[in-house]
C-alpha cells in the first residue's frame, strides 16, 4: 500500500476546500494504471490527516467470480483463492480507489463493470439482465426528497436508473429526522447533497445530478429535459402550483408521472407517454383554474386547490384529525418513516415497471395496511334499542286532534275566512323564522276560519332540543313573526298557547279585520325576509347604550322576559372559552356527534335542495379551511382520535374569533321552565333579532352550551362521564356567575351580535306543501 508523502500539492488545498464545502457530493474515482491518477491518489494519502483506508478488494474478486461462475461457490477456499490472486496481479492498479472528501473515506473497489456485476447480482431473476441494462439508460426526476430520498436510495441500491435529477429546496432539520435516514451530524445539509452522498456511498458509478434551490417555474423545463428528456418523473414535493406546472410540461413532453402520498399507500400514475390527451391528475383538478394559482396569496385561498389534489375523503382518519390541529398542536402535515419507507419501496417497484412498460396504467390507488391488515370489526349490537322517529303530521292527524280536543273553541269564531293572498303572506313570515339546526318544526293548519300551530316532531327529535325546548322556542319565533304578517295586513288577531296539548298542539289564531299595525310593527315585519344568522367574524365596532335598551325593552315587552348584555372582552373570552368546550362535548359524543352530520348539516347544496332543511355548509360564512375542518368532523374514527389526543383546537381558534369580533353577548332568560315560557322567549327573541337587524346589526345564536346545561341538570339525560357531568354543572355556574344571572332565571337564548355585511347564502325553506294544510271545514 501506498505510504504517506509529507509534500504539498495543489490538491491539497483542493481537499481542505472540498472538506470545508456543504455542498460536495461527487466522489473522484481514481484508476491507478493511469499516471495522474496514480499521484492524486498518493497526494491524498499524503495530505489527508484524518484518511480512513478501506481495501476489501480480494473479498470482491472472489465474490465476482462466484457471480461469473457459480460453480465456483463450490471450490474449496485455497483454490478460490489462488483465482483470485491471478485475476489480480498487481492488486493496488486492480479496480478503482473511491475518495469521499466530505467523509475522508478511500475505498477500493471494482471497476464499473465488474462492479455492477456484483452489485446487481441478488436482483436476478427478479430483474433479467437485459432489463437490468435498459433500466441503465434511464433518466429519472425526483423533486422532493422526504418520500423522495427514499425512492432514490431504493432505486439505487437496485441500480434502477442511469441517471437520477433529484430536486429540494431544503436543508435537513431535525425534525426531518422522523422519516430522513440520515444522520444528526447532516442537520443544515442540503438534502439533494444528503441524499447524493448516499447513492455515491452506495453506488459511485450512478449519475446523479442535484437541483439544490428546488424545482421553480423558470428551471422546471431544464430539470425535465436538459440533457435529454427524463423517462419518468417521481412527484414528491410539497409546492402544488409546481406539481400542477410539472404536469403540464411532463404532458408536453409526454413524460409519464408517479407520485406516493405517505398517507394510506396513495399511489397516481399517470401515463403522459401513453396517452398524452389525459387530464392531469386523473381530471381531479379540471374544474379549477389553474393559472389563477400562482396568484393566490393566502393558504385559505389556496384550500380548495389542495384538497382537489389530496383527495378528501380519502386521506386516513389520523390524516384528518392532524388537519384539524395543523397550526394548534402541530405547525405541518405529519409523516412518519414507516409509510415514507414503504412509499419509498412501492415508487421503486412501480418505477421500474413504468420504464419496462409492464405497466401501462393510469389513475389513483391505495395500498393501505390499515384496511389491508386488521383486526376483525366487532359486529353491532342489532338489538340496541332504535330511537323511534314520529311519522309527519297528515291533514287526517290535524282534522282529527282538532275535533278531539276542541282547540277552536280556545278563541273565537273568526268574522271572516283569510284570503289566499293572506295566507300566503302568513305561512311566508312563518316560513322564515329561525329554528335550531333550520329543522322548521312548525305545522300550520287552517280550518274552521282557525289557524292551528303544531309542532311536527317529526323534525324535531334532535339530540340538542331535549323535551322539544328548543323546537319550542322556534314555534315563539314562528308566532312573533305571524303576529307581524297579520299587523301589516290591518288584520285583528285573537290567539291562544295552548301548553295543555303540547307537543303536539301549541297556539290556535282566529283573525278579523280592523286591525292597524304600528310604526314598530311595519319596522319589525320589513325584517323578516332579511334576518338570518350570520357567523361572521368581521373587525369589532361598538354598540351604543341606547341600541342595547332599545332592544331590551323589546324583549321585556314579552311578560318575563329580561336580557342582559355583555361587553366586557374578558368576560366574552370565558364565553368562548364555554362554547368551545361544549361544541368539543357536542362532536365528541357519539349520538351528537351523528344528529350534527346527518339531521343537522347538509353537505352540498344540492343535498339542502333535496330535504329543504338542514343547514347547508355553503351557508356558514367560513372560510375555505374552515369548511374543510367541519368537513373532516364527518368522519366517526377522526373524531374519536381526536377525542385520544385531546384534540380540537380549531374550535377555539375558530369560535375565540367570533366571540372577539362581537359588539356583545346576550342572553334572554325567563323565570320559568315550561313550555309556555320557552315559546315566550322565542317571541322575544324574534322580536329582538328582526330590531337588531334594522338599525344594522346581524345575531349569531349561540345556545349549544345553554342546552347542554339543560340535559345535564334538568332533564337529566346525558350519558357521560361524572367528570364530565361535573365539568357540565361547574361551567353552567360561571356562566350564570358571568352574566350575574338571578337563580330564578332560565337562561334559554344567548347570542352574539356584531356588524357585518348579510350573508350571500341563506338556508333553504320548506315547501309551503310539506308545514302548511287546508282541513275540511
Amino acid at each position: 500500500m501506498y505510504n504517506k508523502q509529507a509534500d504539498f500539492s495543489p490538491l491539497h488545498a483542493l481537499i481542505v476546500q472540498t472538506k470545508k464545502s456543504k455542498d460536495i457530493y461527487k466522489p473522484l474515482i481514481l484508476r491507478l494504471s493511469n499516471n495522474e491518477d496514480h499521484i492524486q491518489l498518493s497526494e491524498i494519502l499524503a495530505q489527508d490527516s484524518k484518511l480512513q483506508v478501506f481495501d476489501t478488494i480480494r473479498e470482491q474478486v472472489a465474490e465476482l467470480l462466484k457471480c461469473l461462475s457459480p460453480l465456483n461457490s463450490t471450490l474449496p477456499k485455497s483454490d478460490l483463492t489462488d483465482l483470485v490472486e491471478q485475476r489480480l496481479k498487481n492488486s493496488d492498479e486492480y479496480g478503482v480507489w473511491v475518495y469521499y472528501p466530505w467523509s475522508s473515506k478511500l475505498v477500493h473497489l471494482l471497476d464499473e463493470a465488474e462492479f455492477v456485476i456484483v452489485r446487481t447480482n441478488r436482483n436476478k431473476h427478479k430483474i433479467t439482465e437485459e432489463e437490468q441494462q435498459i433500466l441503465a439508460t434511464k433518466k429519472i426526476g425526483v423533486i422532493g426528497l422526504s418520500v423522495g430520498q427514499s425512492v432514490s436510495l431504493t432505486l439505487a441500491m437496485e441500480r434502477g436508473f442511469g441517471e437520477l435529477r433529484i430536486a429540494d429546496f431544503d436543508e435537513l432539520d431535525l425534525s426531518n429526522i422522523n422519516r430522513i435516514r440520515t444522520g444528526v451530524q447532516n442537520i443544515t445539509l442540503k438534502k439533494t447533497v444528503i441524499v447524493a452522498r448516499e447513492i455515491a456511498e452506495i453506488d459511485p458509478f450512478l449519475k446523479v445530478v442535484c437541483y439544490d434551490s428546488g424545482i421553480t417555474n423558470d428551471n422546471i423545463r431544464d430539470f425535465l429535459s436538459a440533457n435529454g428528456t427524463l423517462d419518468l418523473l417521481i412527484d414528491e414535493c410539497d409546492s402544488f402550483d409546481i406539481k400542477i406546472n410539472a404536469r403540464k410540461i411532463a404532458k408536453e413532453l409526454q413524460i409519464p408521472v408517479l407520485m406516493e402520498g405517505s398517507d394510506r399507500g396513495t399511489i397516481d400514475i399517470e401515463r403522459f407517454d401513453l396517452d398524452p390527451q389525459r387530464s392531469i391528475l386523473h381530471g381531479m383538478v379540471d374544474h379549477l383554474d389553474m393559472n389563477k394559482f400562482k396568484e393566490l396569496k393566502t393558504f385559505d385561498e389556496k384550500v380548495p386547490y389542495i384538497t382537489a389534489v389530496t383527495g378528501l375523503e380519502t386521506l386516513s382518519p389520523r390524516m384528518k384529525a392532524s388537519a384539524l390541529e395543523l397550526m394548534t398542536s402541530i405547525t405541518t402535515w405529519p409523516q412518519l418513516a414507516s409509510a415514507v419507507t414503504f412509499g419509498g419501496g412501492v415508487s421503486a417497484d412501480l418505477s421500474r415497471k413504468i420504464l419496462l412498460n409492464s405497466l401501462k396504467i393510469s389513475g389513483r390507488f391505495f395500498l393501505d395496511l390499515d384496511e389491508l391488515i386488521a383486526d376483525p370489526t366487532t359486529e353491532k349490537d342489532n338489538n340496541k334499542e332504535i330511537e323511534s322517529v314520529a311519522a309527519p303530521l297528515t291533514i287526517s292527524d290535524l282534522d282529527s286532534f282538532i275535533k278531539e280536543t276542541q282547540t277552536d273553541n280556545l278563541v273565537s269564531d273568526s268574522e271572516r275566512e283569510l284570503s289566499s293572498e293572506e295566507l300566503d303572506h302568513i305561512v311566508e313570515a312563518v316560513k322564515n323564522a329561525p329554528s335550531g339546526g333550520n329543522n322548521q318544526p312548525w305545522r300550520l293548519h287552517y280550518q274552521n276560519k282557525k289557524l292551528h300551530l303544531f309542532l311536527d316532531e317529526s323534525s324535531a327529535l334532535a339530540y340538542l332540543d331535549p323535551q322539544f325546548v328548543s323546537s319550542y322556542t322556534s314555534i315563539g319565533s314562528a308566532i312573533e313573526n305571524l303576529l307581524l304578517a297579520a299587523a301589516v295586513k290591518n288584520l285583528k288577531v285573537e290567539w291562544k298557547l295552548t301548553p295543555q296539548f303540547a307537543p303536539k298542539h301549541l297556539a290556535v289564531f282566529s283573525f278579523s279585520d280592523g286591525g292597524k299595525a304600528s310604526e314598530e310593527e311595519i319596522i319589525l315585519e320589513k325584517q323578516i325576509p332579511l334576518r338570518h344568522t350570520n357567523r361572521k367574524s368581521p373587525p369589532k365596532t361598538e354598540i351604543t347604550d341606547e341600541q342595547i335598551n332599545y332592544l331590551t325593552e323589546l324583549v321585556t315587552q314579552t311578560e318575563g322576559a329580561s336580557l342582559k348584555f355583555l361587553k366586557d372582552a374578558s368576560k366574552i373570552e370565558s364565553l368562548a372559552e364555554i362554547a368551545t368546550a361544549t361544541d368539543l362535548l357536542r362532536i365528541f359524543i357519539p349520538e351528537a356527534h351523528e344528529d350534527f352530520i346527518t339531521k343537522e348539516m347538509r353537505w352540498t347544496a344540492e343535498q339542502a335542495n333535496a330535504t329543504e332543511d338542514g343547514i347547508g355548509i355553503h351557508t356558514l360564512d367560513l372560510s375555505n379551511n374552515d369548511q374543510l375542518g367541519i368537513q373532516l368532523l364527518r368522519d366517526r374514527r377522526v373524531i374519536d382520535f381526536l377525542e385520544v389526543i385531546n384534540g380540537g383546537g380549531a374550535f377555539n381558534r375558530l369560535l375565540t374569533k367570533q366571540f372577539a369580533s362581537s359588539s356583545a353577548v346576550g342572553l334572554i332568560t325567563m323565570p320559568n321552565n315550561d313550555v309556555a315560557s320557552w315559546i315566550n322567549c322565542g317571541i322575544a327573541a324574534e322580536k329582538m333579532w328582526l330590531a337588531a337587524t334594522s338599525i344594522g346589526f346581524q345575531i349569531h345564536p349561540l345556545n349549544v352550551p345553554l342546552l347542554f346545561f339543560y340535559k345535564n341538570s334538568i332533564e337529566k339525560s346525558l350519558t357521560l362521564s361524572e367528570e364530565r357531568k361535573h365539568y357540565l354543572t361547574k361551567t353552567e355556574r360561571e356562566l350564570n356567575l358571568i352574566f350575574d344571572k338571578p337563580e330564578n332565571q332560565t337562561s334559554m337564548f344567548m347570542f352574539r351580535i356584531f356588524k357585518a355585511s348579510a350573508s350571500p347564502e341563506r338556508t333553504i325553506r320548506k315547501s309551503n306543501n310539506k308545514i302548511f294544510s287546508i282541513g275540511r271545514a
